[in-house]
């Protein structure tokens, strides 16, 4: 059965093939050295100038483990904010969002980079220069928790502008329109949402704080977690 499907193949191969046809000429270049397996490394769904020139292939798999990263720190403070001692249910069941969001953002990147042709590596990181971070600490009050989940959106949506530049370049090695409104549609838009959200949680919990002086600072960030559990 192999040995027609092969001939099929080398048929198929011999009859009208242009130059430009890279996987048409692998079929061509292995009926030729009568091989009983067909490599074809060029069959693959890699087009354009992904994974060609530039960095937007390693940039995208790098994005999907930032995703995952986030996603996971995010987890770790919802653990926080739901033990008994801190017991803040509110903030927790924000935090417990943002980290479900980050890990539904990571599957679908590694969806889209399967699906462009390409081998998802876990070890990628960004060639971009990283922004200074100290490392991640989960035993924050609740108003440094919220700002840094704040520049943890912030640091996500500008490194889809990063991505999404390297990808329009617009010159001839450089250009993937596929993958700039593939950001545009399932990253961009939504960042910009979730960054208004958690800046004005920001901004009406640093109001309930200083409105009194700093006087029952416990009941003010009680009756906060009792709002975000109600509303996120």
């Amino acid at each position: 059965m192999k040995a027609i499907i092969s001939a099929v193949m080398c048929l198929l191969a011999a009859t009208g093939a242009f130059a430009a046809d890279a996987c048409y000429q692998d079929v061509s270049l292995d009926c030729g050295q009568a091989s009983t397996s067909l490599a074809l490394p060029r069959c693959n769904a890699v087009y354009g100038e992904y994974g060609r020139h530039g960095n937007v292939a390693t940039e995208m798999q790098a994005y999907a483990n930032l995703h995952l990263e986030r996603s996971y720190e995010y987890l770790l403070s919802a653990a926080y904010f739901n033990n008994y001692q801190t017991n803040r249910a509110g903030f927790s069941k924000l935090f417990k969002k943002l980290s479900d969001q980050a890990w539904e953002k990571t599957i679908e990147l590694i969806k889209h980079v399967t699906m462009r042709g390409d081998e998802m590596n876990f070890s990628q990181r960004s060639t971009q220069k990283p922004v200074e971070r100290k490392n991640y600490t989960v035993e924050l009050h609740e108003l440094e928790s919220l700002a840094k989940a704040l520049d943890t959106q912030k640091e996500l949506a500008e490194r889809a502008f990063y991505i999404h530049r390297e990808a329009t370049r617009n010159s001839q090695h450089l250009h993937d329109p596929e993958i700039a409104q593939y950001l545009e549609e399932e990253f961009i838009e939504d960042q910009s949402k979730t960054i208004r959200e958690i800046a004005g949680h920001t901004t009406d919990l640093k109001r309930f704080i200083t409105a009194n002086n700093g006087q029952d600072l416990s009941l003010a960030l009680y009756l906060f977690d009792e709002y975000l559990q109600k509303t996120v």
